[in-house]
């Protein structure tokens, strides 16, 4: 069967927030709460005097090895045959270890329902054979979307600030297109 993965383009972000405001409309995720299943981090690369400044769109990676999944006390969390690492809501009691083991920061705590939420990668827009909400309104192609075993062999696993993957095998990863000599 099939697993599903990101393709990021940190050269081609510009910060937009389409993709965080695409995922928190078609999943309702709630507002108010600081809960961001998929969230633009803008941060700082490179050494005084050649700073420059890099925008991530980061979410869930279902990794191949989620430590997520592990750490949770009540097997709350569970990983599909197409490798979706979903929480099922009606046994997950809160107690916040797939938050504090997860070197990503994809679960997090919803202080108003006392639950871990994350990206689900749309797993109901997949069992459509739709991309997930996020991937479809990117103006720049910075975030794309598609089969694991495609994306794989793609760019590089790491990039600096990033936890290394090779405990978790996290389906992502990074490519800089002509677009990164450009000057801000």
């Amino acid at each position: 069967m099939d697993t599903y993965g990101w393709l990021l383009d940190p050269s081609r972000c510009i910060e937009c927030r389409a993709c965080e405001a695409a995922c928190k409309n078609w999943n309702g995720v709630e507002t108010g709460v600081q809960i961001f299943y998929r969230r633009v981090r803008v941060e700082e690369t490179g050494q005084f005097p050649n700073v420059r400044m890099r925008a991530l769109s980061l979410a869930c990676h279902h990794c191949e090895n989620p430590y997520c999944l592990r750490a949770c006390p009540v097997a709350a969390i569970w990983r599909r045959e197409d490798g979706i690492v979903l929480i099922d809501q009606e046994k997950c009691v809160g107690c916040r270890m797939c938050e504090k083991f997860c070197p990503y920061g994809a679960p997090q705590f919803n202080v108003r329902r006392q639950k871990m939420e994350k990206c689900t990668l749309c797993a109901d827009r997949i069992d459509q054979k739709l991309e997930p909400a996020c991937s479809t309104l990117c103006p720049t192609g910075a975030l794309k979307f598609g089969k694991w075993d495609e994306l794989r062999g793609k760019g590089s696993d790491r990039l600096s600030g990033f936890a290394n993957p090779a405990q978790t095998w996290p389906h992502i990863r990074f490519t800089q297109s002509a677009w990164a000599g450009r000057q801000a």
